[in-house]
Formats: C-alpha cells, sequence, structure tokens
C-alpha cells in the first residue's frame, strides 16, 4: 500500500512551484511565491488584481494599487515587505510582477 502525508505532499508542491527570491535594499531576501501555492482567498485576490492591473480602462494609480496588492499576496513576508514595495517606482513594479510571472511557472513535464 502507498501513502503519502501532507507534509509529502506540501514539499513536493514547494519543489515543483519555485519561488522568486527578491533581495531589498539592505540585504533582506524575500520569497514571492507562485500563484498555484497560495490560500484560495489569496490566489483569487492575485486574479483580481491581475485584472485591475491589466485593463486598458483603469486609471495608473488604480493599475498600480492592482500591482501592488498582487506583489503583496505573493510575497512571504507582506509587513517587512510593504516599505520596500513603496519605495519602489512604477516602472520597477512592473518588471518585479514581470519576473514573479515568469520565474514561478511550474516546469515543463
Amino acid at each position: 500500500m502507498s501513502k503519502i502525508t501532507f507534509d509529502d505532499l506540501m514539499a513536493e508542491v514547494e519543489e515543483s512551484y519555485k519561488t522568486l527570491d527578491f533581495e531589498g535594499p539592505d540585504g533582506e531576501m524575500f520569497a514571492l511565491r507562485s500563484i498555484v501555492v497560495l490560500p484560495r482567498h489569496s490566489r483569487k485576490a492575485v486574479v483580481d488584481a491581475v485584472k485591475v492591473a491589466n485593463s486598458k480602462n483603469t486609471d495608473v494609480d488604480k493599475q498600480e494599487s492592482a500591482i501592488d496588492n498582487v506583489l503583496l499576496a505573493v510575497v512571504d513576508d507582506a509587513d517587512r515587505f510593504r516599505p520596500i514595495l513603496d519605495m519602489l517606482p512604477l516602472g520597477a513594479k512592473v518588471k518585479l510582477v514581470e519576473a514573479w510571472s515568469k520565474g514561478t511557472q511550474a516546469p515543463e513535464a
């Protein structure tokens, strides 16, 4: 008989869906997690925020707030990350979201 434990399953998922490590200005490290390892409520919030960020009919401030929401939802320590996020210009936030999107994709089978 085969079995898998909760811990085994979670370890396998975390291995399959890598994080994107981000180094802050003082050398502190943050892990930006893949959307598929987030709890359902966080995943839904990210999907909703991405729709706003990509909308052509949304003003730039709302788009930036949506990008902030994405990054805060996927980072491992939102409270420590928030001040760093506030220092970043919009262009840097966009690049970080792009890097997160590419860097956390599942490997192809």
